[in-house]
């Protein structure tokens, strides 16, 4: 397992990308290569508002988006599984009338569905706003140029970054919340759908 000493140099990469303002998905690719070590996002974002505003260092900020895009990443998963087996529902029901227990689960699939959709994209916006602000942050560091993986670490924001950065912060709890809400009852009507389609193909 890494320690946060040996993945300096993706915290490193990940600060020189948004210096350079790649785009948002050049950096989460690098970003996902952070190994989160057990850390969840609800703790961590706790610890950084716990840290007074000349403490926020750079590190956590990116390990709570990369803790943010893990539990998409989980959730997409179920979410590709769900959209697969609404698929299959309407397979079955495009020849003939669907009934009531098929009805209703499309159109449960659908409104949750669509709900991770909403929320995906409200994270889309949210790991935009932040790369953007350290991005200016970061123009405004005279030291931004001599930043290595020997002293990222000790990278804080300004007060004026971390005002910033706070709202996005709430935009990420947001969506842990509700990744942690979803992802569960997706799974719960994935196996009422298993259910109805064995029932139908039977």
């Amino acid at each position: 397992m890494k320690s946060a000493l040996d993945q300096n140099p993706i915290f490193l990469s990940v600060a020189r990308e948004i210096h350079a303002s790649a785009s948002t998905g050049k950096i989460l690719e690098i970003l996902s290569n952070l190994n989160l070590e057990g850390t969840l996002g609800g703790p961590l974002l706790d610890e950084i508002r716990s840290k007074k505003d000349t403490a926020w260092d750079f590190r956590s900020i990116v390990l709570l988006v990369r803790a943010v895009q893990e539990n998409r990443q989980s959730l997409s998963q179920t979410y590709e599984e769900a959209m697969a087996r609404y698929s299959k529902v309407n397979t079955l029901t495009a020849k003939r009338r669907a009934n009531e227990e098929e009805v209703r689960l499309k159109q449960t699939l659908t409104d949750y569905i669509l709900k991770i959709e909403s929320n995906f994209e409200k994270n889309d916006r949210a790991d935009e706003s932040m790369f953007k602000e350290l991005s200016k942050f970061l123009e405004t560091l005279e030291s931004a140029d001599k930043l290595s993986e020997a002293n990222i670490g000790s990278l804080n924001l300004s007060p004026k970054a971390v005002s910033s950065v706070t709202p996005i912060l709430e935009k990420y709890e947001e969506n842990l919340q509700e990744y942690t809400k979803l992802k569960p009852v997706l799974g719960r009507l994935i196996r009422i759908a298993d259910y109805i389609i064995e029932d139908a193909e039977s």
